[in-house]
């Protein structure tokens, strides 16, 4: 019998052979469910045909399902140390971090191919359908052996009926096994459902609808979150596109929708309609700033729009859009666009404006009531049929098949293949007009021009400190990062740094003016029905005298793009400002700060060196909210520049523009700058990576906490001990911050050797200690505090809480897969205590490593089919903060001598008639005395996959 090595599943095997698969989970407790997820897709199996559904569970292979179930693809950056891009599970931990169901250790580490246990899944079920957390409940007698976080949890998921425990027990600290996993899951999904059993809303970002297969919808289904992807769904009632998508994107793959269709949210990239079918779609942004996309074999068959919009048909097979209807619902001056191949548009409003950028339409029918339409066709597009019943004026390069002229008062600047004219109309032909695409007819009609209500848009100017600028001038020029050309209005801040532009409908970009601030840009939303209030901006003060300021600008994605600077401090120190830490304070002067951090696109986004320290500032950004779903998002198509301003001048001093390429690298490692004084030089880095830049090279990096341990011990006997060094690293440690004195203690790590330990230290009162570190040929680094217990608190530590870990013998009921528990699973540890296993220790007659799951605990994973019991010796660190005690104990295993009439005497407790003969079996073992130590492991087997058996079905 022995501990043995934990399994590690490849997680990205997969089988299409069904039948082996079948074969595995015959007869099996979670068989329906295990069918039911392979006929949906939800589950492959290995790639000899098996599913394997007693075996372990990683938390890797967990995410992996969880993903796939629960429709989860946006992803989020990630910096685990144990997970890299080339691992199989890399995508499904950042799809994980996105979500926000998992975690990874404080180690920095996700530990992925570790088994998951039962508390973790627990907790991962809760969070995702968050379940109102409650108190722990009575009935489990062991949930105290468990960690604080998972407690509310297991009762919440054990109220919703999700998991279940067994005689009282809900072994948290088990592993989970597939079949359990699906399983709980396979609840999860139906409860999530349950209660919107005719409606299913979607109300944030994410992915939703099965990988793989189809699922059915048998209402409606509401989209109220930008960044949804639905797919593979069928929906049996209508589907809404709410207003609470706002600017953002929706995508649609391999939907349909028997219902109808209505769009009211949704920005200039919007909604994408991927190898999916609309029967009826009626599109109502308000203002009109909405992108419409049918792309693969998606076909539209009848689109109404409410309002301005650009429908373009992508590269595929399908039919696209069928018939457009532009109602006369839209307002005057909106702004419809067409791309792609159009079988017909009917025009209902009038004054509005068609533009056909590029493709065809089959029949264009301008209706009677909507006069004074402009339609333009772009050079290169064709409409085969037109037909006038009211006056429009049509412009453009683009070529006219047929016209059918009903109504007088209509120019056509193109000459169509062939003109017919009814009701004794007349039109002007050939002859464009001049300045405008819409207005008044021409050749005799006397309808007035349409003078539309212009709403405008207004905002305020606020610095980064949020105070109002005033005295502003705004240029604003027509379109979205348009900074250069005709400027199409000018206004001028008041007092509250509030302005008002008065333009058409449209989008604008607006240059932000005024002596003593940097110019940067405001962009701001003219719509077609009211005033559009909130379009603000952020005005940058050009930096003083003896400050340098670094300036950031980017596009409307990613969101969030984050500004990181490392540079030198006094005291020969370092800094490093950015989101998390936004200002470092040297004896309480301020010394650099990230001073406005922009999180919702285009920036600005300010760092600041208040006071310069010569030496050299590593600069780099980081695309802080991901790629997107889609993987679009990235930093090399986000258009991101940077500034630099040196001294109190308007001007840059250095810019530098984010290189353009197809890449998803999630770091810009913009410059290194030296400073000198006053004076200024650069070396050019301007390229994307994988990671952060390691900065200030002539400085050592502090001390990694995680391998930092403190003993504070009655008098003068305390010690520091740094792990994770190379020979030659020194450790030092001081009294205080700045390193002026108080030097308690250093040492050097010795050749051959990766720690070092310091002894003979006395901190009895100290709350905190700071530990430096000074790599060969490098300055020292800045002293990172190090918080320590009191003496009484670490003689806690090292006798109450260190008690509670006992030497132990395993019963001999004890079946593979179970918990070993290390401590008494009753007492009641501090919310901060770490236990870590340091050197397990295997005897010689054992060849099978001892595997450390985790924490407080082993896995118990092999029979001692010897006929001596084995002995274990585990050495732990217990920890609190930084502070350490080690502890040893001893894990004895019995043998299938002692185990085999312990297990039997179980057995029969159980009352089970099922087991009855296998019992029998085993008792003739044990009567005979010759049966051998093989034949003994044999009977015990087959009683322990009863016990485990028993203990799934009631889980």
């Amino acid at each position: 019998m022995a501990l043995g090595q934990a399994f590690a599943a490849t997680g990205a095997s997969s089988t299409s052979g069904t039948a082996a698969a079948a074969k595995d989970a015959s007869g099996h407790w979670a068989e329906n469910v295990l069918a039911e997820w392979q006929q949906k897709g939800l589950l492959t199996g290995y790639q000899d045909g098996s599913l394997k559904p007693d075996q372990q569970i990683t938390r890797a292979e967990f995410t992996a399902l969880v993903n796939k179930s629960f429709g989860y693809t946006q992803t989020a950056a990630i910096s685990y140390k144990d997970v890299t891009p080339s691992n199989w599970f890399y995508t499904d931990i950042a799809k994980a971090a996105a979500a926000g169901y998992i975690n990874g250790y404080p180690d920095q580490m996700f530990r992925p191919n570790q088994p998951l246990t039962r508390e973790e899944m627990a907790v991962i079920a809760s969070t995702i359908l968050k379940l109102n957390a409650a108190d722990p409940a009575a009935s489990f007698t062991d949930t105290t052996s468990g960690h604080e976080w998972s407690k509310q949890q297991i009762n919440a998921v054990a109220q919703a009926g999700l998991m279940n425990g067994y005689a009282r027990q809900f072994r948290p600290l088990d592993t989970a096994t597939r079949a359990e996993a699906i399983s709980v899951l396979d609840r999860s999904l139906k409860l999530r459902t349950a209660p919107s059993a005719n409606a299913a809303v979607y109300d944030k970002a994410g992915n939703y609808g099965p990988e793989t297969g189809v699922a059915t919808v048998g209402g409606s289904v509401y989209i109220e979150a930008s960044g949804v992807v639905l797919r593979n769904t069928i929906i049996t009632g209508d589907l809404v596109i709410s207003e609470a998508v706002g600017k953002g994107d929706v995508t649609l793959k391999n939907v349909t929708v028997k219902g109808t269709t209505t769009i009211a949210g949704g920005g200039k990239n919007s909604i994408h309609v991927v190898d999916s079918v609309l029967v009826t779609v009626i599109v109502n942004k308000k203002d009109g700033s909405i992108r419409i996309v049918t792309e693969g074999s998606s076909s539209v068959e009848q689109i109404t729009l409410q309002s301005g919009a650009l429908l373009e048909e992508g590269s595929g097979t399908g039919s696209g859009f069928g018939n457009v209807d532009l109602s006369s619902a839209i307002p005057a001056n909106a702004e419809v666009a067409l791309a792609g191949t159009f079988e017909t548009v009917d025009v209902f409003a009038a004054a509005i404006k068609v533009n056909l950028t590029s493709g065809s339409i089959g029949q264009l029918m301008v209706a009677p009531g909507a006069a004074n339409a402009g339609i333009d066709i772009a050079g290169g597009a064709s409409i085969n049929n037109l037909i006038l019943n009211a006056v429009a004026a049509v412009t453009g390069k683009g070529s006219i098949a047929n016209a059918l002229i009903n109504a007088s008062g209509s120019t056509i600047a193109q000459t169509p293949g062939h003109v017919s004219y009814g009701n004794n109309a007349s039109a002007v032909i050939g002859t464009p007009l001049p300045g405008a695409s819409t207005g008044a007819g021409a050749g005799g009609n006397d309808s007035e021009p349409v003078t539309a209500v212009v709403y405008g848009f207004e905002g305020y100017i606020l610095d980064v400190d949020n105070q109002p600028v005033a005295d502003m001038t705004i240029h604003f020029r027509k379109g979205l990062a348009a900074t250069t050309g005709t400027i199409a209005a000018s206004v001028v801040t008041d007092a509250d740094g509030k302005y008002y532009a008065n333009l058409a409908p449209g989008i604008y970009t607006g240059e932000l003016s005024k002596e003593g601030y940097i110019t940067t840009h405001v962009v701001g939303v003219s719509l077609t029905t009211h005033k559009n209030t909130g379009q603000n901006a952020t005005a940058i003060k050009i930096p003083a005298a003896d400050e340098i300021r670094i300036v950031l600008t980017w596009g409307e994605h990613p969101l969030d793009e984050d500004s990181h600077l490392v540079g030198p401090a006094p005291g020969e120190q370092s800094f490093h400002t950015w989101f998390g830490e936004k200002e470092y304070f040297y004896k309480d002067v301020k010394y650099a700060d990230l001073d406005h951090d922009d999180t919702n696109s285009y920036g600005p986004e300010t760092t600041t060196i208040r006071k310069r320290v010569d030496g050299k500032y590593t600069f780099y950004i980081h695309n802080y909210s991901g790629n997107g779903p889609e993987q679009t998002e990235t930093l090399a198509a986000s258009g991101a520049k940077v500034e630099i301003y040196n001294g109190n001048n308007a001007v840059p001093v250095k810019t530098y523009h984010i290189p353009v390429a197809d890449s998803k690298q999630l770091y810009w490692y913009v410059f290194d700058m030296n400073v000198e004084g006053s004076k200024l030089s650069f070396v050019d880095k301007n390229m994307l990576t994988d990671s952060s830049p390691d900065g200030e090279v002539g400085v050592s990096p502090t001390v990694n906490s995680y391998t930092l341990s403190v003993e504070n011990h009655a008098g003068a006997n305390d010690v520091v001990t740094v792990n994770a060094l190379t020979p030659g690293d020194v450790v030092s440690v001081y009294s205080n911050e700045d390193r002026s004195g108080g030097l308690l203690g250093r040492a050097t790590v010795a050749n051959g050797s990766t720690s070092v330990k310091i002894t003979g230290l006395d901190f009895p009162n100290s709350s905190a200690i700071y530990v430096s570190l000074k790599k060969p040929n490098r300055e020292e680094s800045h002293a990172v505090p190090v918080t320590i217990l009191t003496e009484a608190s670490y003689a806690e530590l090292a006798t109450t809480i260190a008690g509670a870990f006992k030497d132990r013998i395993l019963p001999g009921t004890m079946t593979v897969g179970q918990t070993v528990y290390l401590a008494d699973p009753a007492f009641v540890w501090p919310r901060d205590l770490k236990v870590t296993v340091m050197n397990p220790q295997n005897p010689a007659t054992v060849t099978e490593d001892v595997y450390i799951l985790r924490d407080y605990y082993v896995w118990y994973m092999n029979y001692n089919g010897t006929a001596e019991p084995v002995e274990y010796s585990i050495k732990l660190q217990l920890k609190r903060d930084f502070s350490a005690v080690n502890k040893e104990i001893i894990i004895t295993v019995p043998s299938v001598f002692t185990a085999l009439p312990e297990s039997i005497a179980y057995a029969r407790s159980l009352n089970d008639p099922r087991l009855l003969g296998d019992i029998n079996a085993a008792e003739a073992v044990v009567n005979d005395p010759e049966s051998a130590s093989e034949q003994y492991l044999q009977a015990l087997i087959v009683l322990h996959e009863w016990f485990n058996l028993i203990a799934r079905e009631n889980s």
